[in-house]
């Protein structure tokens, strides 16, 4: 696979990003890692890079606080769009970026465009469970969604869990309480949607159900999922400085602090999949350091390697969808 990587995005950008190349590179010797950025600053850290990692030159670079669509329309030759062109040329087989969320969203939107019959595309973002991981879909893409929007949602999310090992995916609705009486109206119309399909629909799920693992796919609204995510991430963090912090020391603690930093840590998970569109792309978190970028970099390989925009593709079709 060819995996086209933005040098410049993320709060630890361009070090920390390379570092996170040359990481995955040395462990992934099939892929080639294509390191998009500015000259001057990211060929000076690539001294004693592997052969595939590739630098491509660009000469713009869209920051965190830019307006997407403006920033998008104005700097052609910035790091998202370099990398988002490549893929739509057929130069890369997915795109990886830290950068600004809403950039990395837009590019990949308007130049590779919607798979047909999708009607919004949604961040799958993996979230820790007993037992594993979930995908919670969306988790910010789209905070004003349709009924049958989250029908797709569960669709590309169930595609997802099963391109992690997932044969039979589990898929419940995010919800104030289980009882079918309880939430909105667009998760009850979503529920009726998704109970007619072949998906295993296991119900409305609160928070408490989620941590517990009672599903494999999460289904949202953007706004919901994108709260449910920083809560996980915020608490996660806030137990791990707290457990860290106790006083307790020996080999056993130090085995069971690395087990469940592995755990709660989203360096671990890597990065998002934007499902939905005509190509592969890992959003991952601004604050990712280098083995977040070398587990995104290891989520988007799999993604591409397993065909998952063809997937979509073909299941999408099978429940036709007005806007």
């Amino acid at each position: 696979m060819k995996l086209a990587l933005d040098a410049m995005g993320g709060d630890h950008a361009p070090a920390e990003v390379v570092r996170g190349a040359v990481e995955y590179a040395r462990t992934a010797p099939e892929d080639v890692v294509l390191l998009v950025g500015i000259a001057d600053k990211v060929q000076p850290l690539l001294a004693g890079a592997p052969p595939n990692v590739v630098f491509v030159p660009c000469t713009q670079v869209i920051e965190m606080g830019e307006h997407p669509a403006k920033s998008l329309k104005e700097k052609r030759d910035s790091s998202i769009v370099k990398c988002v062109g490549m893929c739509t040329a057929g130069k890369a087989d997915a795109f990886i970026g830290a950068g600004n969320t809403g950039a990395c969203v837009g590019g990949s939107l308007f130049l590779m465009g919607h798979l047909p019959g999708v009607l919004k595309a949604g961040i799958a973002t993996p979230l820790p469970m007993r037992g594993g991981e979930c995908t919670v879909i969306d988790a910010g893409a789209n905070i004003a969604p349709k009924p049958q929007h989250m029908l797709q949602y569960a669709l590309m999310g169930a595609i997802h869990a099963k391109v992690r090992g997932i044969s039979e995916p589990r898929v419940g609705i995010l919800n104030i309480g289980e009882e079918d009486d309880k939430g909105t109206e667009l998760v009850q119309q979503a529920r009726d949607l998704i109970k007619k399909t072949d998906l295993r629909y296991v119900g409305f799920l609160e928070p408490t159900a989620i941590a517990e693992g009672a599903a494999d796919v999460v289904v949202a609204d953007g706004f919901a999922g994108n709260i449910l995510l920083k809560a996980f991430e915020g608490m996660g963090e806030l137990l791990l400085q707290h457990y860290e912090k106790s006083g307790l020391t020996g080999e056993l603690f130090e085995k069971t602090s690395k087990r469940a930093r592995e755990f709660a840590d989203f360096a671990s998970y890597g990065g998002a999949p934007l499902l939905g569109t005509k190509g592969v792309t890992i959003i991952a978190h601004g604050r990712s350091k280098a083995t977040a970028i070398s587990n995104a970099l290891r989520r988007g390989s799999a993604c591409a390697r397993e065909k998952i925009v063809e997937k979509i593709a073909a299941e999408i079709l099978k429940y036709p969808m007005s806007a």
